[in-house]
């Protein structure tokens, strides 16, 4: 029986993170997948997760589930480094391989960066073969995603860009859904109703305030470590050396607060085009177009 649900020995393993050594052996590396596995079937949903398992366990062949195997090997894998990167950190100060704390970061990254874009692959090749993986499609996943307004990440890319990270835009799913019945839903009312034509100003502003607030909610609610590789990027540059997770902190709070002001000042925009439909004139407050306000209102 395989130590874990897709790996066999360590080898396999090491074909997607090298640097666990070689010296380890499947015994020592088992406990690091539990986390890992039962994050992936909460994703994937269990019956999905179980007909990839079942496809690796029997020695099956044939596209597309050799690929979707060869995916979620390669995120358990990562992800499992991170738990086992910790775990061993004893074991290298003890052989005096000390390595310094802003070091096993940036090595946690990579493993995490490695495993989004893994699952990214993943999702992706799901939903481009719902007639193969006929579980995909009811997924609480994939219901609840193709029920909000911004459906995919290329389409979430055009208004706020996330590396192109079909993973990163699954876990903003839940916060679009929270912000278009707190925010977005009020103004507009029945969004189905919007005609995609004669509305599409209006389309395009509920998108663009949507991408703005959910980023605003998602820097401040995810870790600053399971960011995209950008948007880290980016929020370190606001404090120019990030050394400290304090500093960290700053730096994402200071994005956050500057997405959400551009949001909030969409959603303005947004409620005088839903008042200009319904009434066919435009009454611009005159704080919109304040000095102090830093945007003006363009009709």
């Amino acid at each position: 029986m395989a130590a874990t649900d897709l790996f066999t020995t360590a080898k396999e393993i090491r074909n997607y993170v090298p640097v666990i050594e070689a010296a380890k052996q499947m015994d020592e590396l088992e406990f690091a997948f539990r986390e890992p596995e039962a994050k992936m079937k909460n994703l994937l949903g269990e019956d999905t997760y179980n007909e990839i398992k079942a496809h690796y366990q029997a020695s099956g062949s044939g596209e597309p589930k050799d690929s979707a195997v060869k995916y979620l090997q390669g995120a358990l894998a990562n992800l499992a480094a991170v738990v086992f990167y910790v775990m061993d950190a004893a074991d290298r100060n003890r052989e005096e391989q000390k390595v310094f704390r802003y070091q096993e970061d940036q090595q946690k990254a990579i493993f995490l960066d490695n495993a989004s874009a893994e699952l990214g692959q993943l999702l992706t090749l799901l939903d481009a073969n719902t007639d193969t993986f006929t579980n995909w499609a009811d997924t609480d996943l994939y219901t609840t995603r193709q029920a909000q307004i911004i459906t995919s990440h290329r389409e979430f890319g055009k208004y706020y860009f996330i590396d192109g990270s079909a993973y990163f835009f699954s876990r903003l799913v839940l916060l679009m859904k929270e912000i278009t019945g707190d925010k977005i839903l009020p103004i507009v009312g029945d969004y189905s109703a919007l005609d995609s034509v004669t509305d599409a100003a209006i389309i395009d502003q509920v998108k663009k305030t949507l991408a703005y607030l959910t980023m605003a909610m998602a820097l401040r609610r995810f870790d600053f470590i399971e960011l995209p590789k950008t948007i880290r990027n980016n929020a370190a540059e606001t404090v120019r050396t990030v050394r400290s997770g304090g500093q960290e902190g700053e730096a994402v709070r200071k994005v956050a607060d500057e997405l959400e002001m551009k949001g909030i000042q969409y959603l303005q925009v947004l409620q005088l085009k839903i008042e200009k439909k319904s009434t066919g004139t435009l009454d611009e407050p005159d704080e919109i177009n304040d000095e102090y306000n830093g945007f003006y209102l363009q009709t």
